[in-house]
This record gives structure tokens, C-alpha cells and sequence, in this order.
């Protein structure tokens, strides 16, 4: 008890007082009920082996099993949702700066070790892969246009080798980057004013949504776990905000949609 005490006190310290209420209810609640299903388990040991009835205690064990399995699964969803709902509460300035964090520190992590190759302070490690690390994740900023975001890294790496050491020459690709944003910045901005293409198959429909660069599945009917399964297996992800399944708007990403067309046997209309 004390145990589940300091789970359900640590669960609340950082949680908005107006979830702490229900989760407390629905806490005690899936608790209660586990509880309950394990006061009714016995064993031979205690109980005595006289007459004990191993099928009775099988299924009370069961019971106690499948009830703890629904406390555990029932806490995880609702701290994931409870977190998901405090990150889109947060002000997109703030948002936005700790999105820079998370990118500044995984930079600063990797020029480190760059730096402690080129010094001879570290061994062991491939140089080349550190490097392909930083310009990867700042890649991923470029291609979404976020100029602002590759900016501030580039300035991140020129500021490392003007006063730590050179991590990354100015001859290096990734000081293109910032063009390439520019670049994808002024395509995404003439996709939000662009017209959604439309592509009807057997039960549902396909759309390039351009102002959200998305490739986007809307099924009439829920999708059976087959075919879920399928989406998920070509990087098609659930999205609730729109209610379609999508991925990023991409000629791989056409050609996956075809492929699973194809393979369900979902005629075009």
C-alpha cells in the first residue's frame, strides 16, 4: 500500500490540478479492483492440500492477473495522455524553445566528441558518423523549410570552432543547409495556397494534403487490424487531428500507398 502510495503522489506532482481528481478516481478505482480479485486468490500451501479446488484457484488467479494488467495498462494511457495534453497546452514560444534545446544539446554532444577526437582526448569512435549525426538532425529542420531552426544551428557549430575548435569545416555540406530551408520555406509556403489532390479507391480515399506536406488515408470505415497493422508496417502513422492515416508527402510515400492498395485488392474507384 505504502508502495502504491508514493507511485500515485509522485504521478500527481507535475500534473495539472484540473486531471488530478479523475486520475485519483480512476487510480483507486483499477487499484480497488485489483485488490479485491487478489483477496480471493489462495494457495494449497496455506490453505491445505485437503480438498482444494486447483481449477477455483487457477481462475481466481487469473482474475487477479488480468485485473493488475488492467491497472498497469490503464495508469501508462492515461499519463501519456495527460502528458500529450500539457505539451499542446504549452505557448508555442515556449514550445519552441525547448524544441532549440533538444536540437542545440544533441549538437553540442556530438561536437564534443568530435572535438575530443580531433585533441586525442577521445579514441574509439568514428568522426564521420558524429558529423553525420549533427548535419542528419539539422537535414531534418532544412527539408520542413524551418530557416529560423538552421540558422541557430549553423550559428551553434560557428560559434564551437571559433572558440572550442573546429568540428565541421566551412567546405562541409551542412553550411548549405540554410539555403536548402530557405529553398523548402518558399515551396511550402505556394503549397498552403495549393489545392488538395483527391484519389477515391474501394472504401475510402487518398489525399496529398500539400499545406500539411502529408500523403493522408481516409478510410469510409475502420480499418481492420490487418490492415492497420500494413499502414504501420510503410511508416503510416494515426493522426486525430485530421482522422486519416498519413506520412509525410514524399514519391516514396505515393509508391508505398500504391503498394498497399495493391496488396489489399482496393480497385481504384
Amino acid at each position: 500500500m505504502k508502495e502504491h502510495e508514493d507511485q500515485l503522489n509522485n504521478d500527481l506532482q507535475n500534473m495539472p490540478e484540473s486531471e488530478t481528481e479523475r486520475y485519483i478516481r480512476n487510480y483507486k478505482k483499477y487499484f480497488s479492483e485489483w485488490l479485491s480479485a487478489h483477496s480471493n486468490c489462495a494457495s494449497s500451501a496455506i490453505a491445505g492440500g485437503s480438498g482444494f479446488n486447483v481449477s477455483r484457484a487457477e481462475k481466481a488467479n487469473n482474475r487477479q492477473h488480468a485485473k493488475y494488467e488492467q491497472f498497469i495498462k490503464w495508469r501508462e494511457k492515461a499519463l501519456r495522455a495527460i502528458a500529450r495534453k500539457i505539451e499542446e497546452n504549452k505557448p508555442a514560444e515556449q514550445k519552441r524553445n525547448e524544441e532549440w534545446g533538444r536540437l542545440e544539446n544533441a549538437i553540442l554532444e556530438s561536437a564534443a566528441v568530435i572535438h575530443g577526437l580531433n585533441t586525442g582526448l577521445e579514441s574509439g569512435y568514428n568522426k564521420a558518423l558524429f558529423v553525420s549525426s549533427i548535419y542528419g538532425n539539422v537535414e531534418t529542420y532544412a527539408k520542413r523549410g524551418d530557416v529560423e531552426m538552421v540558422e541557430k544551428a549553423i550559428n551553434c557549430i560557428r560559434h564551437f570552432n571559433e572558440t572550442i575548435g573546429v568540428v565541421i569545416t566551412e567546405r562541409h555540406k551542412f553550411f548549405k543547409l540554410l539555403e536548402v530551408a530557405e529553398a523548402n520555406k518558399e515551396r511550402n509556403t505556394d503549397n498552403q495556397n495549393r489545392e488538395n489532390n483527391e484519389f477515391p479507391f474501394q472504401g475510402g480515399k487518398i489525399i496529398q494534403n500539400w499545406a500539411e506536406n502529408r500523403l493522408q488515408i481516409l478510410f469510409d470505415e475502420k480499418p481492420s487490424r490487418e490492415i492497420i497493422d500494413l499502414l504501420k508496417k510503410n511508416a503510416f502513422r494515426w493522426s486525430p487531428r485530421f482522422g486519416v492515416w498519413q506520412r509525410q508527402n514524399t514519391n516514396n510515400a505515393v509508391f508505398a500507398v500504391k503498394k498497399i492498395l495493391e496488396e489489399l485488392k482496393l480497385n481504384n474507384a
